[in-house]
């Protein structure tokens, strides 16, 4: 079944939406009760409290801001009336009446036709309203910029968190998600104005750190859709960090640079067979192993005896296998 989303339904919505009057002014309150069947679907009364100014009879027709009235008359306690509204692509006239039931009550009905989302509707409406007390009226199209005005407020501040927080999401388009989870994207300028600002505080490894601790792999997203090279600001930071031996620090923040050490220099090595000079480097960035090494010794920093397979005509004994492992970590160990 479509969405009934006509302007006319809109108008009933609006009327039924909660509203508080003061039970106090000159202006009238009525309890109003309407229902409405449209596209075969029939929808239950709805009743709600509305305030409209004193004596203005046409403020009690349920027609939306987006309609005009083209013919009014009146004949004793009946009015009969012709609209005609226009909201973007949806387009529909009707007919109405509306009785006075004495000074304190009224009903009426309405019919509409036309099309809406491209597709032909017919609409009807039953409407009837009580007067309970008097107001204070107030301008409904004030209310309605009030509530726009607090709307584009609380948007703009959530824009501002995620421009804070480095979530490219709310501002472009983003995989798996969505195109209204784009709802900042009129302030693509202001976040990557402020991405082009955190990664200036990125060109030292304090200045990287607590960028990276900060937005995690926010910040790879943020700088690739603002167009801002991560790669020649982090080239430098790890190089920095390499030339300091800082192991622990590259392994954590430059996993590109790390990985590619670990490859060179530890891969297929073991703790007694990797090169002296890369050992503390090997032990902070992984890829040692207690086993055999998979690599020929001789290229991983053994000598070109250790290299050569044992014959496999005589196999060691226990003897020989202690003195050899032995022998291999006074290598390693210097003693």
């Amino acid at each position: 079944m479509r969405p009934i989303r006509s302007a006319l339904l809109a108008a009933v919505l609006a009327l039924s939406a909660p509203a508080v009057f003061a039970q106090q002014g000159q202006d009238e309150q009525w309890d109003v009760t309407m229902s409405m069947e449209t596209e075969g679907m029939k929808m239950p009364g709805m009743n709600q409290k509305v305030c409209t100014k004193k004596g203005a009879r046409e403020e009690r027709m349920p027609i939306d801001k987006n309609c005009k009235v083209l013919d009014s008359s009146s004949s004793g306690n009946k009015r009969t009336f012709k609209f005609a509204c226009q909201d973007g692509k949806d387009s529909y006239t009707g007919t109405g009446e509306m009785e006075d039931l004495g000074k304190d009550a009224y009903r009426g009905k309405m019919n509409a036709a036309g099309t809406r989302e491209g597709k032909a509707f017919t609409m009807k409406m039953d409407f009837a309203g009580k007067r309970i007390g008097n107001c204070t009226w107030e301008d409904p199209s004030k209310k309605v910029e009030q509530m726009q005005a607090q709307q584009t407020a609380m948007m703009a501040k959530e824009c501002d968190k995620q421009i804070a927080e480095m979530e490219p999401a709310a501002f472009f388009p983003t995989e798996g998600l969505p195109p209204e989870m784009m709802f900042c994207k009129d302030r693509k300028a202001d976040f990557c104005a402020n991405v082009t600002k955190v990664s200036q505080t990125m060109r030292d490894r304090g200045g990287y750190e607590a960028a990276m601790s900060k937005y995690g792999d926010k910040l790879e997203r943020a700088t690739k859709a603002c167009n801002v090279d991560l790669a020649t600001i982090r080239g430098p930071v790890c190089k920095s960090a390499i030339d300091q031996k800082d192991w622990q620090w590259l392994n954590r923040y430059c996993p590109v640079e790390a990985g590619g050490l670990r490859t060179a220099h530890c891969a297929g090595r073991t703790y007694s067979n990797v090169d002296r000079q890369y050992a503390d480097m090997c032990a902070a960035l992984g890829g040692l192993s207690y086993t055999a090494a998979s690599r020929d010794p001789a290229k991983a920093g053994g000598s070109a005896a250790e290299a050569k397979p044992a014959d496999p005509a005589k196999k060691p004994s226990t003897t020989d296998k202690v003195k050899e492992g032995a022998d291999k970590l006074k290598k390693f160990l210097k003693f």
